[in-house]
Order: C-alpha cells, then sequence, then structure tokens
C-alpha cells in the first residue's frame, strides 16, 4: 500500500511539473527568437538572457520556448487523433465484428506494420513537413494499437451479464456503447494513451534531428540539437539544454500515466 500511494504521489508530481513547465515557456519573458546578436554569442545564462545565447547570439530560451510549442502541438494533435478514431474504431470492431469489422482489422494491421517515421519521411518529400503534418502522420499511425486495444476491451465488455440485461431493457447498441462501455474501458485507453504521448516527443525530435520540418524561423528542440551538435565540447550547455527539454517532457508523460496505471491496479486487487 505504501508504493502505491508513493506511484500515486509521483503521478501528482508529475502532473504539477508538467504543468509547470507549459506556463513557463508559456509566460517567462525572452526576447523574440528570430533576433541575433552577433556581439553577443555563447553568451552564459544572465537576466538578460536566462539560458545564454547560442552562436548566432539567439536567446536559447526563446528557441526552446518555440520548439515547446511546436512539439506539444504534434503530441495533442496526434493523441487526440489516434486517441479518438483509434478507439471508435476499436469499439466497432469489438462490438459488432462481421465484414465491416475485418475491414478496420485491416487498416488497423496495415498501420501497425507501417512506421511512422518511414510514413513521415515520405510524406514530407512530397508535401513539406509541418508539426500539422506530423501530428496527423502520427496519429494515423498509432491508431492501429488503440483499435486492437479498443477491440480486445470492448468484446470483453460485451460478454457481461449486465450488457445482455441492457439489451433485454431495449437498449439500442450504439446507446450500450457509449453509455455502457466506453466509460469502463476509457481508464486502460488513457493510461495507454499517455504512454504513448510520451514516444510522441522523442519521434518528432528525432524526426526534426535528420532535417524534417526544419525551418531557421521556427525551431524545434530537435533541429537545435542538429545546429548545435558541432559545440558539444566546446559550448556543451548549447546541447544540454534542448536534450534536457526532450527528457523532462517525456519523464512527465510516463511518470504521470504510469502512475495512473499502478493505482488503478492497486484499486482492482484491493
Amino acid at each position: 500500500m505504501a508504493k502505491d500511494r508513493k506511484k500515486g504521489k509521483s503521478g501528482k508530481i508529475a502532473f504539477v511539473f508538467l504543468l509547470l513547465y507549459i506556463l513557463f515557456f508559456a509566460f517567462a519573458p525572452h526576447p523574440k527568437y528570430i533576433e541575433t546578436d552577433v556581439l553577443n554569442t555563447f553568451s552564459l545564462p544572465s537576466s538578460q538572457h536566462l539560458l545564454g545565447t547560442d552562436h548566432l547570439g539567439r536567446d536559447v530560451y526563446a528557441l526552446l520556448a518555440a520548439g515547446a510549442f511546436r512539439t506539444l502541438e504534434v503530441v495533442f494533435l496526434a493523441t487526440a487523433l489516434s486517441f479518438l478514431g483509434g478507439s471508435f474504431l476499436g469499439m466497432l470492431l469489438g462490438y459488432f465484428g462481421g465484414v465491416w469489422g475485418s475491414v478496420i482489422q485491416f487498416f488497423a494491421d496495415f498501420v501497425s506494420v507501417l512506421p511512422s517515421f518511414l510514413a513521415a519521411m515520405a510524406l514530407s518529400a512530397l508535401f513539406g513537413f509541418s508539426p500539422l503534418m506530423a501530428g496527423v502522420v502520427f496519429g494515423v499511425g498509432n491508431m492501429g494499437e488503440y483499435i486492437n486495444q479498443a477491440a480486445v476491451l470492448t468484446e470483453g465488455m460485451k460478454k457481461q451479464e449486465f450488457i445482455d440485461a441492457q439489451k433485454v431493457l431495449g437498449l439500442g447498441n450504439f446507446q450500450i456503447m457509449l453509455s455502457h462501455i466506453l466509460p469502463n474501458i476509457a481508464r486502460q485507453l488513457f493510461v495507454f494513451m499517455g504512454n504513448k504521448a510520451a514516444g510522441m516527443v522523442s519521434l518528432y525530435a528525432g524526426l526534426a534531428f535528420i532535417g524534417l520540418g526544419t525551418d531557421i524561423t521556427k525551431p524545434d528542440w530537435g533541429t537545435l540539437l542538429y545546429q548545435y551538435r558541432g559545440y558539444l565540447t566546446s559550448y556543451p550547455l548549447l546541447v544540454f539544454w534542448p536534450t534536457l527539454c526532450i527528457v523532462c517532457l517525456t519523464l512527465c508523460f510516463h511518470l504521470l500515466f504510469d502512475a495512473s496505471e499502478e493505482e488503478e491496479e492497486s484499486t482492482l486487487y484491493d
């Protein structure tokens, strides 16, 4: 029980830290990230530049803040699309099955075996890459896992006696799915969503690092790592700051939702 309470406490700490993390980037004062000062390059953190300046005299904190919002845009769009779309299709598959269920299962298998990384590279070559495109690609690419997860959970719930009782009372299939099945499987899907969101952070950073979506006027954390890689030994702080941002945001999602999963399991077994 002490371990469960510790897990629950870590989840609350992670949530508070994530909230402060977003608010800090949103409201802490900083100059515009496009401003350069060639006479003030590689400066150390100060009151004027919270995290110092880079090789072009740009404010590092301003660059990280811009990258933070682009990263969060990708993560929220991708998780919302994959969670809502995948959960809905998975519930249809698990509840009805049949021909349409086979079509949904084929789609789930197809997007599951197609790496999102490769799909993003192909689409970026054709249409260019942006946080919106990245969110759509990652969202669709992760739908397969949500579909399979929701289908298994829905199929298990469908066998429960209270579902049969609702049918006898005259409730329609979609009403049963929305009113009784969805509330009972939402918690497991939500935990799964949080853990997938953590992977989105590093995935998007990796794509930006290799040049997808690179835009000097709209920096990403991965782009900054690529630009600063040559200063790893001479000015290691330039590499340290974007790396720290990626690690902290990823850990926030992991700790928050892993703790939620532990709390749920402890409730089930107590």
